[in-house]
């Protein structure tokens, strides 16, 4: 008797290298689909000797899945966690047919006390797993206590806390983020030039941004490229242009020889208007592709943009918990996204890769 494994969906869509969405869509002739991802499919089927009548039996169709995601509040459709907030609503609707579905939760990032709010009306929901962004450190530590004790699966994604039960963290090196940034910076400057780190969070100590920030610092101690030149912090308990602004003029009126500014969040859109504004020629670095760091990054105010993949941080995140729930896979406990390094004149390219997750899970 045969014991060869049977074919399943996910084998498709990984020998055809599309989403199983996509291979649903085929199977069952609903929705649209490329021809070029078509005829993959059906290479797919025949090569792999696939059986649809199958499918209900491989993915255990009929059972239900409910995961809530736990990220900060989007102020706009264009703000940072709009994108990881995308990522994980396209991969759901690639999975929904299987029974999974999520609860969108959201916490202020300058209110620990709506991070244990929402974390707490997840625990009350009791579901099957959780895609968390543990940016208020001690809030987070106590939220997964309580999952630990429920058996309920997480994954961590933008932020890592260490030697906790995370299935899995997808999200960046921070510290290399951080050592990034610093040599990106110190090409651009003289050894004796002043540095400005802007940092815009509620408690930096309890924060992963403070983990950027040593990555920038070790990266200047360790290979002494800062010379005489001075690393200073400022951290702005607010995201409002109004009080950047008024702090950032506070900053430079009692330290004219800032040569370059590290934006540690996605903002740095609203430093390069300040600069722009008062022309002054100090060298920006920040991250993430939003709308507004895109302008004005072609407008020629910021240098360099680090692009964390957040669309996919939460398109793979949902994919884990989803492999995880019906193919009992254990995924990496590490798996860091790439860093991208966005300037000028390769924006439009990078551009042209932020589309729809669907169909590169």
């Amino acid at each position: 008797m045969s014991t060869k494994r049977k074919t399943t969906i996910q084998d498709l869509a990984d020998y055809a290298n599309v989403s199983i969405g996509t291979v649903d869509r085929v199977i069952h002739k609903r929705g649209k689909v490329s021809p070029d991802k078509q005829k993959k499919v059906e290479e797919a089927i025949k090569k792999l000797n696939f059986n649809p009548n199958l499918l209900a039996r491989t993915l255990a169709l009929g059972q239900q899945f409910v995961i809530c995601s736990l990220f900060p509040g989007t102020t706009h459709p264009n703000s940072y966690w709009s994108l990881p907030k995308r990522g994980v609503t396209e991969a759901v609707v690639d999975y929904r047919d299987y029974g999974l579905e999520c609860h969108a939760m959201e916490y202020s990032l300058f209110d620990e006390l709506s991070f244990v709010e929402k974390a707490d009306a997840i625990i009350d929901m009791n579901p099957d797993g959780v895609i968390l962004a543990p940016l208020f450190e001690k809030e987070s530590l106590l939220f997964i206590k309580k999952l630990d004790e429920k058996k309920i699966p997480y994954v961590f994604i933008d932020a890592v806390i260490p030697n906790q039960k995370n299935l899995s963290y997808i999200g960046p090196d921070l510290k290399g983020s951080g050592h990034v940034a610093g040599k990106l910076m110190s090409s651009m400057l003289n050894s004796f030039d002043d540095i400005l780190i802007l940092n815009f969070v509620k408690g930096l100590e309890n924060s992963h941004i403070n983990i950027i920030e040593k990555g920038f610092r070790e990266f200047f101690s360790s290979s002494k490229d800062l010379g005489n030149g001075k690393i200073n912090s400022v951290t702005v308990p607010s995201i409002e242009e109004a009080d950047i602004t008024r702090e950032l003029t506070k900053y430079y009126i009692k330290n004219p020889e800032t040569k370059g500014v590290f934006v540690t969040n996605s903002r740095a859109h609203i430093i390069a208007k300040y600069h722009a504004m008062h022309e002054l020629p100090i060298k920006l670095i920040g991250f993430d592709m939003l709308e507004a760091n895109i302008l004005e990054m072609k407008n020629g105010n910021i240098d360099f943009l680090i692009s964390q993949r957040p669309i996919s941080q939460g398109a793979m995140a949902v994919k884990t918990l989803f492999e995880f729930f019906v193919q009992k896979k254990t995924p990496a406990k590490i798996r860091h996204v790439p860093l991208d390094i966005i300037i000028k004149e390769n924006i439009d390219y990078h551009i042209k890769l932020q589309e729809p997750v669907n169909d590169k899970l």
